[in-house]
């Protein structure tokens, strides 16, 4: 990748903080090769910005980054107050909070391109939402997306710093689990695309309820450019019914009336759907009825950008999965559906219709290995028990449950809707147990916040010689 446009005598320019340059060494002149946060990644023209996390202090890697000869430090006065004696031919770019400088270092950074902007949010589908959206408006530009899920006050910074002159639109999505990130955010981007997948139950333990999940969404508002675009999801009732502070409006959906609307026509044995829109038939490669909504969604966003419709259809059609999001893994004569990278009400509902939709073998049956969600707060057991309804309803045979707050939820349910209904205190034992029970033709979900760590559960299964 080619060096930033972007010099260190530029960054002591930057008035929304305060930065000074110490050490015994002239401001270096040329082009920074990149601003980087991991200290292992570090080449000499580089900036390091030593950021203090919960798990980490970039400062315990300075002297690494001074020996792979980077350009300068930036660090926090109280560090430099006390260590700098140690480094006598450094150069030090100096601050007050490490964090806030790199973000408002990536955010000058970012306005030298007069480039579209296209930021997403929702409670759940913003990754798999970005990637549909990179891969369609590809088809006609060339695009820079947040790699995984670097949607936070970390990763968005990250990805406005690998801008580049060739990129034509940027595409990111902001996450949020508090009041006031997303407006921060925003600031940092200043989009000109607002795209909003969805409002459910997630981080109700900050949020407190879907409308107060709302305000935090509608945040992302706050920086958007004048007459930019808004795109909202018209099947989702709360979106559908806010009035938004734009009459630039385009909703999604498959509800008649929405300005982009899809009619869903089949799904085949791996829950694969097709679907129409404006006479164009496009085949999803991802299981999930959900997915023709984020595939809806990159419709919308492609459509503002004038990408043709057999464009579109070849963007959607071409996208595969992201990583332990719906990912369908074939092990022998059964199938597992490793949705393990995170979980909250409304994704484990869609996971569970997912389950629901993929065909089990002759005398196979559904099974649903449930792990805690978290950040519900005072909501937690009741959306626990609300999901163990919901598998119900949906005809899955079997429920294997891990985590305490299952287990609190398990107490209150009624065990005669499944043919197996278990909470387990280990992995091991949840391990040994499927072990037993899992069968030929059978369709397994794993599904659990990050935290719980599932993919475990996946890797296991997957090492079963034969099932």
């Amino acid at each position: 990748m080619s060096s930033l446009n972007l010099t260190i005598s530029e960054i002591l320019l930057i008035d929304a903080i305060s930065i000074a340059w110490k050490g015994n060494v002239s401001v270096p002149d040329g082009n920074i090769r990149q601003i980087s946060t991991d200290s292992r990644s570090l080449e000499a023209g580089d900036v390091f910005v030593a950021i203090e996390g919960e798990r980490f202090n970039g400062h315990d890697f300075v002297k690494q980054a001074v020996e792979a000869k980077v350009s300068a430090c930036v660090v926090s006065e109280k560090w430099y107050s006390m260590n700098s004696g140690a480094f006598e031919n450094s150069g030090f770019l100096v601050v007050q909070d490490t964090l806030e400088a790199y973000q408002e270092i990536a955010r000058f950074y970012r306005m030298k391109f007069d480039i579209p902007v296209v930021a997403i949010t929702g409670s759940s589908g913003k990754t798999t939402t970005k990637e549909f959206v990179a891969s369609v408006l590809s088809q006609k530009y060339n695009v820079l997306s947040n790699i995984k899920s670097f949607n936070n006050h970390i990763g968005v910074p990250a990805t406005l710093l690998n801008l580049r002159p060739e990129h034509e639109i940027l595409v990111t999505e902001l996450g949020t689990n508090h009041f006031g990130e997303l407006d921060r955010l925003s600031y940092l981007v200043e989009p000109s695309v607002c795209l909003f997948t969805n409002i459910g139950y997630a981080h109700l333990e900050f949020f407190k309820d879907k409308q107060g999940v709302a305000r935090a969404k509608m945040e992302m508002l706050n920086s958007m450019q004048a007459n930019g675009l808004i795109i909202y999801n018209a099947d989702d009732p709360i979106l559908a019914d806010v009035t938004f502070p734009s009459e630039n409006l385009v909703s999604f959906g498959t509800s008649q009336g929405a300005d982009v609307s899809g009619q869903i026509l089949y799904c085949d044995a791996l829950a694969k759907y097709r679907f129409d829109f404006s006479g164009t038939l496009v085949q999803l490669s991802v299981p999930g009825s959900h997915n023709v909504s984020n595939a809806l969604a990159a419709t919308a966003v492609a459509k503002h950008f004038n990408v043709e419709n057999q464009k579109i259809k070849d963007g959607i059609e071409s996208f595969n999965f992201v990583e332990k999001r719906m990912h369908v893994v074939e092990h022998g004569s059964i199938r597992i559906i490793d949705d393990t990278y995170n979980s909250n009400p409304g994704s484990c509902m869609a996971a569970i219709d997912t389950l629901k939709d993929i065909k089990t073998g002759l005398n196979g049956r559904r099974i649903a290995i449930l792990a805690d969600m978290k950040e519900l707060g005072q909501f937690s057991i009741d959306e626990h028990v609300n999901i163990f309804k919901y598998a119900g309803s949906k005809e899955i045979d079997a429920l294997f449950l891990f985590g305490s707050e299952m287990e609190k939820a398990f107490e209150l349910v009624d065990k005669h809707c499944f043919d197996f209904l278990g909470h387990f205190q280990d992995k091991s034992g949840l391990f040994d147990t499927l072990k037993q029970y899992v069968a030929s033709q059978d369709v397994l979900l794993v599904k659990g916040s990050r935290s719980m760590h599932m993919e475990e559960i996946v890797e296991n299964l997957k090492s079963i010689e034969e099932m």
